[in-house]
């Protein structure tokens, strides 16, 4: 019986187009955000690094564009530099006067916040912080960035950099995607002559539930498997092309990590809300909802605003520029929360379903 009910969810979702369409939709999603780190090489000339005016576009800069982060002395020494010349430029104070300033700043060792509180105590002038975290990122001269790529690389291999902004990306796209798709698996259950007549069948409750989770999970999944094989040989031939070390079982690993554990709980959240209000559709808003959570920024301990994953977030981003990128702490430790809240879950849901059985 379970293996029946697995193999008719499948049928149904290989016969609807928004299946493939929406597979589609993601693939598209996350090339248009990842394909720019395909783009990394060792770069030969100087005029492959572009220089770049505005704060904006230096903000988004990454490897491929020539830009690598600062050491904590360049960001602060830029920033006092840039905050001297605006101090003269925009409120009138002499040269020398800030000159003594920057010095006195560069020799008293505090810290950003402490440089922002005093500035704005002693000179009324706002928003300093914001000069040293505009300074967090410089244009690299080819030697500087290629040094900066082959430091990187000695710590992890081009594919495993590759793989968290992958999973950041596609846990993204695909979420989405699951949110759509999952609705199909009980909206045709949903409606009362069918449901009632679900009650009635000699199938045990956990076989329903965990047979429609199952065969919502496979098409989900040979999705997910399709998309990442798809991207994975990309970064191989793209690694190998430009003499980076790569590993096929990157992706593979990040997926499994980051991105199946985050599914499975949309599909169990979609399946208890199914049989508590004997419908589909209030999982949507609560699972927009849930995304939107677990994708808030929060404030960190420096001051700052920045992304810290939050208990039972079903997202796990990586934020940070493409080599930077680094496990968030208690990542592993929320997905392991996950998989025991989504087997918590599917027990409540066969509960309910039990007691609405009619005999």
């Amino acid at each position: 019986m379970l293996r029946t009910i697995i193999k008719m969810e499948l049928k149904r979702y290989f016969k609807n187009p928004i299946y493939y369409i929406g597979a589609i939709l993601v693939v598209l999603s996350v090339y248009s955000s990842i394909s720019p780190y395909l783009e990394i090489h060792y770069f030969k000339e100087e005029s492959e690094i572009p220089t770049l005016e505005k704060y904006s576009e230096i903000a988004d800069a990454d490897i491929m564009d020539g830009y690598i982060p600062t050491s904590k002395v360049e960001q602060y020494s830029i920033g006092l530099e840039k905050l001297g010349q605006d101090m003269v430029d925009e409120v009138g104070y002499s040269q020398e006067e800030v000159d003594k300033l920057v010095s006195k700043l560069q020799n008293s060792k505090m810290s950003f916040a402490e440089v922002a509180e005093y500035i704005e105590a002693n000179y009324h002038f706002l928003s300093v912080e914001s000069y040293f975290q505009e300074a967090d990122m410089k244009q690299a001269t080819v030697e500087e960035a290629n040094q900066y790529i082959k430091d990187s690389l000695k710590e992890h291999t081009f594919s495993n950099y590759f793989s968290r902004k992958y999973a950041d990306y596609f846990s993204v796209s695909i979420i989405f995607y699951a949110i759509l798709m999952f609705a199909f698996l009980f909206i045709g259950d949903s409606k009362r002559d069918i449901y009632e007549l679900l009650h009635t069948k000699p199938m045990k409750a956990w076989q329903y539930i965990i047979g429609k989770l199952l065969g919502g999970m496979a098409a989900i999944g040979i999705v997910v498997v399709a998309v990442t094989l798809l991207f994975d040989v990309f970064v191989m031939l793209q690694g190998k092309a430009v003499g980076f070390s790569v590993s096929f079982l990157d992706l593979w690993f990040a997926v499994t990590l980051y991105v199946v554990p985050n599914l499975l709980m949309v599909a169990c959240v979609y399946t208890v809300i199914a049989v508590l209000f004997k419908s589909p559709l209030p999982a949507v808003p609560a699972l927009v909802l849930y995304m939107i959570y677990s994708n808030m920024g929060t404030k960190m301990e420096d001051g700052s605003f920045g992304y810290k994953i939050r208990k039972l977030a079903i997202l796990v981003r990586f934020p940070n520029i493409f080599f930077e990128t680094r496990t968030p702490p208690q990542a592993v430790f929320n997905q392991v929360i996950l998989l025991v809240s989504a087997l918590l879950i599917v027990i409540l849901s066969i509960t309910i379903w039990k007691r609405r059985r009619v005999y």
